[in-house]
């Protein structure tokens, strides 16, 4: 039987967390120690998880109860460790000063998670028509003649897929100068699909965590409706900070 790593924390106690485990097989989350850091554990058999909402959910689950009482690291979903002593010696001991140093980065730290979308795409699309002359000339000149040449439906599609990607790159600007000064470190994801206007994730001190939730709001207010803002956090700092462990 093998070890489920979930992340390393910044204890020294040896302790069962009162949680369930990813496997099957069930067997308590506990965490097991070198010095004063220890790896975040479950039983788990030697075996390839899939990356599914059960499972990622269950690894998720036991990093932010961890995160509530400790700073942590985390550690790649699905990797198995080949048990409690290989453990403490391959990752916490033989890496201690690099985890030790990765602690210290991330301890008065958290991650927030932002996206922001057009409530109505549509009304992107009309904006875009309304601000650019090409843009109109060619789609009236579609219209009257009753769907026009494909080359032509061809090259409105363009400059409108252009237009919408500038109006995304302004807004996007825009949107990330409300956060001026009240993050340490911020990832962009590509938008998905035309809804997206931004992705990104930040890691934020967590002295300035009230001050990036009011620019929150502010940046809502000021979309009147337009927008929809999905705000998430805090969590551990997956996005900045994942461990990969290799036996």
């Amino acid at each position: 039987m093998g070890q489920y790593i979930y992340a390393v924390a910044a204890t020294g106690e040896e302790r069962t967390l009162g949680l369930g485990g990813i496997a099957e097989e069930g067997g308590q989350v506990s965490i097991i120690c070198h010095r004063d850091i220890g790896a975040v554990v479950s039983p788990s058999p030697v075996t390839e998880y899939a990356v599914n909402r059960k499972n990622t959910m269950a690894h998720q689950t036991v990093m932010e109860q961890v995160m509530a009482e400790t700073p942590i690291l985390p550690v790649k979903f699905g990797t198995v460790g080949d048990g409690a002593e290989a453990i403490r010696t391959k990752l916490l001991a033989e890496r201690y000063d690099e985890l030790k140093a990765k602690l210290a980065y991330v301890a008065d730290k958290v991650e927030l998670g932002l996206k922001v979308l057009w409530t109505d795409p549509s009304q992107a699309y009309r904006e875009i028509v309304e601000e650019n002359r090409q843009i109109q000339r060619l789609r009236d000149r579609l219209n009257t003649q009753k769907g026009g040449a494909r080359k032509e439906q061809i090259r409105l599609g363009e400059l409108v897929a252009g237009a919408l990607a500038r109006k995304r790159e302004a807004l996007d600007t825009r949107i990330g100068s409300f956060f001026d000064g009240l993050w340490v470190e911020q990832k962009k994801n590509p938008p998905l699909g035309d809804r997206m206007i931004t992705h990104s994730v930040f890691l934020v001190a967590r002295d300035k965590e009230r001050a990036f939730d009011e620019a929150v709001h502010r940046l809502d207010e000021s979309t009147e409706g337009r927008m929809k803002i999905k705000y998430v956090g805090p969590v551990p700092p997956n996005h900045f900070i994942e461990l990969v462990v290799r036996w």
